[in-house]
């Protein structure tokens, strides 16, 4: 486990080294307010130190950094290679036929000659077969045809019922026709004619059907032999003309080959392969993709600000209310802090808050003998929310006027902290009615469809 936590380490040094070496070189007015940036939207999230806000924003920096140049060096590193695929091998530009029974195949070429251009589309054809070929697949093609051609006899030696004339064969490209032998034994639609009396005679009766079998330049004829037994009960003159001409030519020359190649400069024209790839789309689709990965933490800081002001703000009744609690039961400002940050250590489970993160903080600080009216201001300071710095200022005033007075300030708050938290609350239902507003109109059509669709069958009835 150990060599796996080095190996990962190892992998993150070096690919934040480069980075790191770029952001020392940056001018200091920019990563100083790029990091004071970054902090102070940290500042309500974690409770921590100046030192400690400060190596968290820049470490959120060098991620950031890091996500957008090694994007880049693939982003890179992809368009090279794309651009080899297309111009690698500059002298020669190599098209794949489609194999025997592929058809022909369009491939367009994009034809230059100074500024003027052009874009040809050639049919290639498939590659023909050579004799050897031929003879295979002829051989391989008549045999599988006669077991679709005896159908539900058991061969075509053993005739008893109708033959299958299939106009084509699954697997093949040919168009296929039959021509029986003699039209009174097997009509044109495979049945058999009307052969009773000479089947009684003779026993059996021998004919033939002839197959011939059509693609392209391709005729393949073959006569059956067949065997019915008795049934057994059970335009203007263009500078491209001249290569277009040529094209063709060499690829009527290379049929019996697997590959059509064309030379790219043939005098004054050069002939180019069509590109599927379009640099600048790919080029814009993946600075599109590296600036939302790169905006995605961006964003993910700014809805982490949020909830946690959020819920900041929802702890804020919660705090007045201890507070006035602890000290209307005579305890003094730092025992009343100190016994809120013991109740908040012992919530297990509980995720932590950044309001009573900032208690615990300022319990030690009082802990440690620093003076209160100091340690209330600052505390105030820390947070972005006015309630929170009005709060400050109340203790404050607490400790200058005395227990009864400050009794009655902290009350008076305590019931205003109340009337936000309704008023919070009422503002949280109206955003969650929103919210379920397209589920409920979903869920209204999926009731319609359930109650008119029985209706519907009905109707459809009569």
């Amino acid at each position: 486990m150990k060599l796996v936590d080095r190996g990962f380490v190892f992998i993150r040094n070096f690919l934040e080294r480069p980075v790191r070496w770029m952001y020392v070189r940056l001018p200091g007015e920019w990563r100083r307010r790029s990091v004071s940036n970054i902090k102070e939207r940290m500042r309500n999230q974690y409770s921590e130190s100046e030192e400690q806000l400060m190596r968290r924003a820049e470490q959120f920096l060098l991620q950031e950094g890091m996500l957008a140049f090694w994007g880049v060096i693939f982003l890179l590193l992809l368009t090279l290679g794309i651009l080899w695929i297309q111009y690698a091998g500059r002298e020669t530009i190599v098209f794949d036929r489609n194999l025997f029974g592929g058809g022909t195949k369009e491939v367009a070429v994009t034809l230059r000659r100074g500024r003027q251009k052009r874009r040809y589309v050639l049919s290639l054809r498939e590659k023909s077969l050579s004799p050897e070929e031929e003879k295979s697949l002829k051989k391989r093609f008549f045999r599988e045809l006669e077991h679709s051609l005896a159908g539900n006899n058991a061969s075509l030696s053993q005739v008893e019922e109708s033959l299958r004339f299939e106009e084509t064969l699954p697997g093949w490209p040919f168009s296929i026709t039959y021509e029986p032998e003699n039209a009174d034994y097997i009509l044109l639609d495979g049945s058999l004619g009307d052969i009773s009396e000479w089947l009684k005679e003779r026993g059996s009766l021998f004919t033939a059907v002839v197959v011939t079998a059509k693609y392209q330049d391709y005729v393949w004829k073959k006569s059956m032999k067949i065997c019915i037994k008795p049934h057994q009960k059970a335009k203007r003159h263009s500078p491209f003309a001249s290569i277009i001409r040529e094209l063709r030519q060499q690829e009527e020359k290379t049929r019996s080959q697997g590959q059509y190649q064309v030379v790219q400069q043939e005098g004054e024209v050069r002939v180019e392969k069509e590109k599927k790839v379009s640099l600048g789309s790919l080029l814009l689709l993946g600075g599109g993709a590296l600036l939302l990965l790169v905006s995605h933490q961006v964003l993910e800081l700014r809805e982490k600000e949020k909830a946690s002001r959020k819920e900041t703000m929802q702890d804020f009744p919660v705090i007045v209310h201890l507070l006035t609690l602890y000290m209307g039961a005579g305890l003094s400002l730092a025992s009343s802090i100190h016994r809120i940050g013991a109740d908040y250590r012992l919530r297990a489970g509980k995720k932590k808050s950044y309001a009573f993160e900032e208690l615990l903080r300022m319990d030690q600080q009082l802990r440690l003998g620093a003076g209160q009216q100091d340690i209330c201001s600052q505390w105030g300071k820390r947070f972005q929310e006015p309630a929170y710095q009005k709060l400050s200022m109340t203790l404050q005033q607490v400790l200058s006027k005395g227990s009864r007075e400050g009794r009655l300030l902290l009350e008076q708050m305590e019931q205003e902290a109340f009337r936000q938290r309704i008023a919070q609350a009422q503002r949280e239902g109206e955003e969650a009615s929103t919210k379920i507003l397209f589920p409920m109109i979903v869920l209204l059509g999926m009731v319609m469809v359930l109650v008119m669709f029985p209706a519907m069958l009905r109707f459809q009835g009569f």
